[in-house]
């Protein structure tokens, strides 16, 4: 799990709406020290929606080999955002902190709950693979 985690270049991130509505939409993301972390402008219909409702959905585009994620997004840590940064230059080739085309905020997602189907896991019921004591 964490490897595919780390080798997808794209997640999908599902946000709720003040008026409940839901806001779905795929991210380059970086998976380090059991956190997710994506990039976001505070102008986006994502970031506008954690102001108002911190809880997530995270889905990685496989539907053969499924992992859901739900969790709670927070704004990094200011200490967070260089080694993230790095990370997301060796990944992406792109720096969030240099990129001049607007203004970037690192959000940080704590998981919750991941559920896995395919890849060996349970593909009628899904399995739960996170928290790992559980």
């Amino acid at each position: 799990m964490t490897g595919r985690l780390g080798r997808e270049m794209t997640i999908w991130l599902a946000t709720v709406r003040r008026d409940g509505r839901p806001h779905l939409t795929p991210l380059w993301f970086i998976w380090l020290d059991g956190k997710i972390y994506v990039s976001s402008t505070p102008r986006s219909q994502k970031f506008i929606n954690l102001i108002h409702n911190q809880m997530v959905a995270l889905s990685l585009p496989d539907t053969e080999n499924v992992l859901l994620i739900e969790g709670e997004a927070h704004i990094a840590h200011r200490e967070t955002v260089d080694i993230l940064a790095d990370y997301f230059y060796d990944k992406y080739e792109w720096d969030f902190r240099y990129d001049e085309s607007d203004t970037w905020r690192l959000i940080e997602i704590t998981p919750h709950k991941i559920l896995a189907w395919g890849d060996g896991y349970d593909q009628a019921e899904g399995t739960r693979i996170w928290p790992p004591d559980n």
